[in-house]
């Protein structure tokens, strides 16, 4: 069963946060390419919710070091107030209308 891994940041200020985003995204495929989709969602100016999806518990857990190191990197170039994460198995799951989807990369 494909699992979602949910990661919830928070960021002193807007800079931060945009350029802990441009730092993701140089690194994503690499360290998290495993992930089957990933979207990130700004759910404020100085806060990000991650939404990961897995194959599996284990796929996921294949990630975790790179994860503590892509943590320890943002707590020690900017200043993240919060972060933490969620697990658990996806019950429901429809993208019929995905190619819908417009992203915008700053």
């Amino acid at each position: 069963m494909s699992i979602a891994r949910i990661t919830m940041m928070e960021f002193l200020s807007e800079k931060e946060m945009a350029e802990s985003e441009n730092f993701y995204q140089t690194i994503q495929k690499e360290w998290f390419g495993n992930a089957q989709t990933v979207i990130n969602v700004r759910t404020g100016p100085t806060s990000i919710l991650s939404f990961a999806v897995y194959s599996s518990y284990e796929d996921a857990e294949t990630n975790l070091t790179k994860r503590k190191e892509f943590q320890k990197i943002l707590k020690d170039k900017f200043t993240v107030v919060d972060s933490f994460y969620y697990e658990g198995d996806i019950t429901y799951f429809e993208n019929s209308k995905a190619n819908e989807i417009k992203v915008e990369w700053k």
